[in-house]
């Protein structure tokens, strides 16, 4: 059995039958673990190069270029489940294996993708927003046809719901001074994930940010308001069954907020019809959108 234990790019390359430019992407996109030479050269391990095998269920064209065969390239690798290959708007590596994998159940396998992301200097809410949502959205549309059951659609959202719990506490601890940001999804939206990651995103840039969570009624937020008496309200609205119903709730809580406070809004579900109707400081189309715009009222 072979000793070696780490190969440079163009080896694992030649292996594939890939180019080393390839290689080299995969590693700092992080699908391929790697590490770094005193020299700052890329060296892949071999624990690393079986989990890639793994992942992306490839298998080496020519394992003699590193000096194993087959048989030593698995040890202590045991196959995995048959991953659903499902489409979507991102096309990296990553986001493709994520979505298999969310699809597959394989939380353990998401989290360490979305750290590997933080790991090469993203943000926790970027990482997120980056694989979570690409991930939701390319399983959503393969429920909506079909290609997944029930159950593993519902499934993909406890997961997410649980990743972003677990990248927010990883954030470290607010000052006590930090700014107070309340928010929710309104009454009829069953969607908890997007209210959830503008906390995320929140909190990762210095805001005492409060998620309300999913489907509450906009006079309860009024009430919230009353208690926590925050510097920024966000509504993230994904779904509205009743327009007109939503309008008046929704100015309603304008209203209701002192001239030092202000909201934000954003989430699909306010197009351009809807939109001009509402009152509010700003409308985000994007988290880093929403970030850039919290910095600026953050005092």
């Amino acid at each position: 059995m072979s000793k070696r234990v780490q190969f440079s790019p163009k080896e694992v390359a030649q292996s594939l039958r890939v180019s080393e430019s390839s290689v080299k992407r995969w590693c700092d996109k992080g699908a391929i673990p790697t590490m770094r030479t005193v020299g700052g050269h890329r060296r892949i391990t071999l624990t690393a190069l079986r989990e890639f095998l793994r992942s992306t269920r490839r298998s080496l064209v020519d394992p003699d270029v590193l000096g194993i065969d087959e048989v030593e390239l698995t040890l202590a690798c045991p196959p995995i489940a048959r991953r659903p290959s499902i489409p979507g708007e991102g096309h990296e590596p990553t986001q493709h294996d994520f979505r298999s994998a969310l699809a597959a159940g394989d939380e353990g396998h998401c989290m360490k993708l979305l750290l590997e992301r933080v790991s090469q200097g993203w943000g926790r809410a970027e990482a997120a927003e980056d694989l979570i949502t690409d991930a939701m959205r390319g399983i959503g549309q393969a429920w909506d046809c079909g290609e997944l059951k029930v159950y593993q659609e519902r499934r993909s959202c406890l997961i997410c719901q649980r990743l972003i719990e677990k990248l927010r506490d990883g954030l470290p601890t607010l000052p006590a001074n930090a700014p107070i940001a309340i928010g929710a999804a309104p009454a009829t939206d069953p969607y908890q994930l997007p209210t959830a990651m503008v906390e995320l995103a929140l909190r990762e840039n210095g805001w005492n940010a409060i998620n309300l969570g999913n489907n509450v009624p906009l006079d309860s937020c009024i009430e919230a308001v009353q208690e926590y008496s925050p510097t920024l309200v966000w509504l993230s609205v994904t779904s509205v069954a009743d327009p007109q119903e939503f309008i008046r709730e929704e100015n309603r809580l304008a209203n209701a907020l002192d001239d030092n406070m202000s909201m934000i809004v954003g989430g699909r579900a306010l197009d351009d019809v809807l939109r001009p109707k509402l009152r509010y400081t700003a409308y985000c189309d994007s988290l880093r959108h929403l970030v850039e715009l919290a910095s600026m009222l953050k005092r």
